[in-house]
Parts: structure tokens; C-alpha cells; sequence
């Protein structure tokens, strides 16, 4: 079964890794540990999928709520 970091949209894990070379190492550490020990959006914490869109630059004025609830902006499904 695919984990969560299996099914990170390309764009999306370029950002993380991106964010991981500019020095927030722990943080992003952090994320990717979680999504490689998930195989579910819903598996997630509130401040893991925070955490997500923080390091991913997500717009959230562009996110809807279907996208919140399921992870479309951050997950291929």
C-alpha cells in the first residue's frame, strides 16, 4: 500500500524538499517521517496538514473545503 509521502503531488514534494535545503531541516524531517508511517489524509493531525501547507506555500484563499477535508491539494489520489 502506498504511504502518504507515496502520494505527494510532485509540485507539492518539491516544495518540502526545497524547504529542507534552505535550512528547516526538523521541520520538514518531521513531515516526512509522518507521511512515510501513513497511508491515510484522514491519519493526519491538524497541525501536521498546518504544517503542510506552511512549508508548501499553499494558498488557502484558492483551497476549498472539499481540498481541506481530503487532502486534493496536497495528495494524488
Amino acid at each position: 500500500m502506498k504511504t502518504l509521502y507515496d502520494k505527494l503531488k510532485p509540485e507539492i514534494k518539491a516544495k518540502l524538499e526545497a524547504n529542507y535545503a534552505e535550512g528547516y531541516i526538523t521541520s520538514i524531517d518531521y513531515i516526512f517521517n509522518k507521511l512515510q508511517t501513513k497511508d491515510r489524509y484522514s491519519e493526519l493531525t491538524i497541525d501536521d496538514v498546518r504544517t503542510l501547507n506552511t512549508f508548501t506555500n499553499s494558498e488557502l484563499h484558492q483551497t476549498t473545503q472539499m481540498d481541506l477535508m481530503y487532502g486534493d491539494h496536497l495528495f494524488n489520489n
